[in-house]
């Protein structure tokens, strides 16, 4: 089954628990700060810092593995963008860098091979988002704070998640359509 999980608000997932990172009552971190450096209480909240960073991260692991099985469990093909997380970080801050995304996808790697799933990546400068699905115009001009555009060719409105979901499963499609033929599975 070949399908494809598009960005919505009402997509059913609910916030991952890591990023709920710090308790409601009291920073740790702050805690911390205000201690004198070297003194016993400081070593203390410093160590109850590390110990919520490695709860954080044992949280987000767990999502992860979690989100991997339900993935490989409801589609057999799953596509990928590499992408430039660098610029990510430019544009939306160090939330980027707390999804940890390269972990999950060794994680979904994992899971996916050990139930005989395919992952297939397409490469970082391929124009999917600029690209209109419906007649191929190339928006050059188009940057990563558009959400929306209308192709000048058509006149279609397209936004431009769904318009690069479907533009990577058009790409994606005959490579797995040929895999297939080869193995004997059509």
């Amino acid at each position: 089954m070949i399908a494809q999980r598009q960005a919505l608000p009402d997509h059913g997932f609910k916030a991952p628990p890591f990023l709920q990172q710090y308790p409601a009552e009291g920073n740790p971190s702050a805690d911390l700060s205000r201690k004198n450096k070297g003194s016993n209480n400081w070593y203390k909240a410093k160590d109850d810092l590390n110990r919520l960073h490695e709860k954080i991260s044992h949280k987000r692991r767990d999502w992860f593995w979690k989100l991997a099985h339900e993935l490989t469990n409801e589609y057999d093909v799953l596509i990928f963008e590499d992408l430039n997380l660098l610029a990510m970080k430019k544009l939306w801050g160090r939330k980027v860098s707390d999804l940890s995304f390269s972990t999950f996808l060794e994680i979904l790697e994992t899971v996916a091979n050990n139930k005989g799933k395919t992952i297939h990546f397409i490469a970082r400068f391929y124009p999917s988002s600029k690209t209109c699905f419906d007649c191929g115009y190339h928006n050059q001009e188009l940057t990563l704070k558009e959400r929306a555009w209308d192709c000048p060719d058509c006149g279609t409105k397209l936004d431009r998640d769904l318009n690069a979901a479907k533009n990577i499963q058009r790409a994606v499609r005959p490579r797995v359509i040929l895999k297939d033929m080869r193995s004997g599975m059509l």
